[in-house]
């Protein structure tokens, strides 16, 4: 089991799955940081056969959140449309799909308000941490995994805002 939250803080709600990957990963091993890594973060994904990824999704309203089964695909239109640091979690399952490897994928998605370069997240989306935060404990259960939280979720994301946009 590995949960993954993908983004880059430096672009506003684009950096939720990656600020809330760092808040949660002190207390949880099954939990990394996959910030904007995009292809690059597939060597530490093929080890696993359950893979839930943390990201913003801007087909949702903003603040909304989903969850689906990846079915992950490897076709020409994706990898066309995409670089090495934006790759959707979908491209990356398919890849793992190419390399012999079957894992149970799901997206854990969350509507971005805000995407500019140096912006902080918007009120919508860190409100919409607690929600994201019951979505990956019942997703865990069902695997038989348990969530543990030392904090206040929304106060470590921000938090994680605060000192990327400092540096």
């Amino acid at each position: 089991m590995l949960v993954v939250g993908l983004g880059n803080p430096i672009y506003g709600d684009d950096g939720f799955g990656s600020c809330l990957a760092q808040f949660l990963s002190s207390t949880n091993p099954f939990v990394l940081d996959g910030n904007a890594h995009g292809i690059g973060v597939l060597g530490n994904l093929a080890d696993y056969d359950v893979l839930i990824f943390v990201d913003v999704d801007a087909r949702l309203p903003p603040g909304a959140v989903a969850v689906e089964r990846i079915e992950g695909s490897l076709t020409v239109a994706e990898t066309r449309l995409v670089d090495a640091h934006r790759t959707p979690p979908s491209l990356l399952v398919g890849y793992l799909r190419a390399m012999g490897r079957n894992p149970k994928a799901y997206l854990i998605a969350v509507g971005p308000k805000r995407v500019e370069p140096l912006s902080p997240p918007s009120e919508e989306v860190l409100n919409a941490s607690h929600i994201v935060l019951s979505e990956l404990r019942a997703k865990l259960a069902e695997f038989g995994y348990e969530l543990k939280i030392d904090g206040d979720v929304k106060k470590g994301v921000e938090e994680c805002f605060r000192r990327v946009l400092r540096a």
